[in-house]
């Protein structure tokens, strides 16, 4: 199966390497020429790890399976694409007008889903023509090394649909983890999000510092990473995007987005992507 993946972030460079090494033809699209250089030096690196760990056995024939492009258009070309997966960033204006452009060039047997992690599936299924086949598939950070996704539909998906879906993420080697409602914020970031807010009141409050919040997390409860090492390595910006439309959604104070957390996202202190985030990294990390 031909694959699409729009949006060639973490998220998306690390569901365009899952899919490659699987077997499968995709095609990978970002307007941004630097978001496309990042990801193809990402996935290049993941499949050159994945052939050492011999997850894959030739690193340089799956990544010769993707196709790079700057244009949407190109899924317009006939090819016998079973699914695009949208992976650009929390923002519903920016999901709705690729759904809408996806619609109207993909064949009609073609699945439309998102990446998101919190947005209303049936809003943005509401963008085509084809609201049957619209699903969501939510990667968890980072996708190569996280077994489950998360598969929330929409109101009006179909039962054959979750089910193309399904086979997809298990032809990934994944296991797809169905979401019998779609809520603002799903499963994951409804456990989630809490931890990351409480632990920026805490902070803000001087109860302690980012590293001493994570060590009784992770020594005391046994997380394996704590609230602050979590939203560094999922995105500052992310976080703050699922916070503020579940916020929007509910209209419960408790989600209302902590100020430090906005603060740092101002500053462009977006987590490992960026070099800094609540922790401060190396070059390396923004790569």
């Amino acid at each position: 199966m031909t694959v699409g993946v729009v949006g060639t972030g973490t998220m998306g460079a690390g569901i365009v390497q899952v899919a490659a090494s699987a077997g499968h033809d995709v095609i990978a699209c970002d307007p941004s020429v630097e978001s496309l250089e990042k990801a193809q030096t990402y996935v290049r690196r993941g499949l050159e790890s994945f052939e050492k760990k011999a997850i894959v056995e030739d690193a340089a024939f799956a990544y010769e399976r993707v196709r790079w492009t700057e244009n949407m258009d190109d899924f317009g070309g006939g090819e016998n694409i079973e699914a695009i997966i949208e992976a650009v960033p929390e923002k519903l204006a920016l999901k709705t007008e690729i759904f809408r452009k996806l619609d109207g060039l993909l064949p009609s047997g073609s699945l439309i889903l998102t990446n998101t992690s919190s947005i209303s599936i049936t809003e943005l299924a509401a963008a085509t023509k084809r609201p049957d086949k619209v699903c969501g598939t939510h990667f968890f950070t980072p996708p190569p090394l996280h077994e489950g996704v998360e598969i929330p539909p929409g109101l009006l998906t179909s039962d054959e649909t979750i089910e193309r879906v399904k086979r997809l993420i298990k032809s990934f080697g994944k296991t797809p983890l169905v979401v019998r409602k779609a809520v603002p914020g799903f499963v994951a970031n409804r456990f989630l999000m809490p931890l990351i807010i409480e632990a920026c009141r805490l902070l803000e409050e001087g109860v302690g510092s980012e590293a001493e919040i994570d060590e009784i997390m992770k020594k005391g409860l046994g997380f394996p990473v704590g609230p602050f090492e979590m939203t560094d390595m999922i995105g500052l910006d992310v976080a703050l995007d699922v916070i503020e439309y579940v916020h929007a959604e509910l209209g419960e104070s408790f989600y209302t987005p902590p100020r430090i957390l906005k603060e740092h996202v101002r500053a462009g202190k977006l987590g490992r992507k960026s070099g800094e985030g609540f922790y401060v990294y190396g070059d390396s990390a923004k790569n």
